[in-house]
């Protein structure tokens, strides 16, 4: 599963739960919903595929997973100097 945030093209606004119910049958699990046309949720790649296909979808961006090591790994230290 991804966290993915989907903003909704201004026209569909209005329709907004509709469009909600509607990702909700594509897999998306809507964890917030803002009136003003952003929803955020979790999908597998399958759904997110067939979301990004919705005609009601300006745009949708997941969301990238990074590892940071701690300061004393070997990455982090420069002993060559």
């Amino acid at each position: 599963m991804k966290r993915v945030v989907i903003t909704i093209e201004e026209y569909y606004l209005d329709q907004l739960y509709v469009v909600a119910d509607d990702l909700r049958s594509e897999g998306l699990i809507i964890t917030q919903l803002y009136e003003f046309g952003v929803i955020i949720g979790e999908a597998a790649e399958e759904a997110i595929t067939r979301i990004r296909e919705h005609k009601e979808i300006a745009a949708l961006t997941e969301e990238k997973q990074t590892t940071i090591l701690p300061p004393d790994a070997d990455i982090q230290s420069n002993n060559d100097i």
